[in-house]
């Protein structure tokens, strides 16, 4: 019996080898017939943007295609795999790899509403609202910085993304990608994909730009700051009444998060560290302790202080109302600096000149304060 058992073993082995074969040949048949069909498509996109086509096979023999080009002074690479993600039973996908300009570090994807099937992937993100509401209304905008991504959609970057609805684009880092279930057969579209991805991959060259206009004109140096693998920070470093100040932008290598902070330095004792954070909402003030500035101020932040006598003489009346105004996250101050804490990317020189006025005051020495 039991060579005959062994016997039915390896028939069911060999059969199912068969099968695994049949079945894999299948495939290959299919994917060359679907090749076949989609490389003078490929060939022509290739040829209206200026790239460089190629085709051959890939490390199992199966047909591969592939398309590179310089847009915009992005270099983008098309390829297609297989679609791991099951959308709608589609087996391939058509992608666009960048390398993005992105010293902010900002995530940002954007999909049409039709497209919410392909899942998120783990991307991290809140909805924002993008320009105009009735154009842009069906599209689905995720990202780190509502603020940062209203600056980095610009209407003709919008434009070239509904012109180009096929195709799920994110960036994360400094990597962009660009993905459509299923093998692209349009020539056109693809142009189209690829214009967009460029131009979403080349804003932040903008912004760099925008960093150092700003660093000039508050009369500052820019240098990069430690990098994270989100992403980085900048800094501009300058001095602001005998004081070094420091504001720094992007996403920083101490917490992750993507804002602006607004630092001047200073020395003073250990029983001088206040704290004012934003209240999340209004409530209740029993049990606190006063802070400076008043009931606005009040109302408006939480504030601990080590020692609130020594920290209140500096929150005077003007200086209060420049807070409610500005309304930053929270103001730190430690033994060596005041820090202003923005929570959303802020990269206006009017609203950074009046957090660099705030630091400062409650940096500098005053007749009533022990500060040194």
């Amino acid at each position: 019996m039991e060579p005959l058992f062994f016997l039915m073993i390896l028939t069911g082995i060999a059969g199912l080898a068969r099968c695994f074969a049949q079945a894999s040949d299948a495939a290959r048949r299919t994917a060359e017939a679907r090749w076949r069909l989609v490389r003078p498509v490929w060939q022509r996109a290739a040829s209206l943007v200026g790239g460089q086509f190629r085709s051959g096979p890939g490390r199992l023999g199966e047909p591969r295609m592939q398309i590179t080009v310089v847009l915009e002074s992005v270099a983008l690479l098309v390829d297609h795999d297989v679609d791991h993600r099951g959308v709608s039973g589609v087996r391939y996908m058509t992608r666009i790899t960048s390398t993005a300009r992105n010293p902010s570090g900002l995530r940002l994807r954007v999909h049409e509403q039709r497209l919410r099937g392909t899942g998120d992937g783990g991307f991290r993100g809140r909805l924002v609202d993008v320009g105009n509401l009735k154009a842009d209304g069906a599209f689905v905008v995720r990202a780190s910085s509502p603020t940062l991504a209203r600056w980095w959609l610009t209407p003709r970057l919008r434009a070239a993304l509904r012109a180009a609805s096929e195709y799920q684009l994110t960036l994360e880092a400094h990597r962009l990608t660009s993905i459509r279930a299923g093998l692209e057969d349009d020539a056109e579209r693809l142009v189209r994909a690829l214009h967009a991805a460029a131009l979403v991959a080349g804003r932040g060259r903008e912004l760099a730009k925008a960093w150092r206009a700003l660093a000039q004109e508050l009369g500052g140096s820019l240098s990069p700051g430690p990098s994270t693998e989100s992403g980085g920070e900048v800094t501009i470093e300058l001095e602001h009444r005998g004081r070094l100040v420091c504001v720094e932008l992007g996403r920083s290598a101490r917490n992750g998060r993507l804002g602006t902070r607004v630092s001047a330095a200073r020395v003073a004792s250990p029983s001088e560290r206040f704290a004012l954070k934003r209240r999340a909402r209004r409530g209740s003030t029993r049990g606190r302790s006063e802070p400076p500035g008043g009931d606005a101020l009040l109302r408006a932040y939480e504030v601990q202080a080590s020692a609130p006598e020594k920290v209140a003489p500096r929150f005077t009346d003007e200086l209060a109302r420049e807070i409610l105004a500005l309304r930053p996250s929270a103001i730190i101050g430690n033994e060596a600096a005041v820090t202003l804490v923005f929570s959303e990317l802020e990269t206006g020189r009017e609203p950074i000149e009046r957090a660099i006025a705030i630091v400062s005051a409650l940096a500098a020495p005053g007749s009533q304060g022990p500060y040194r």
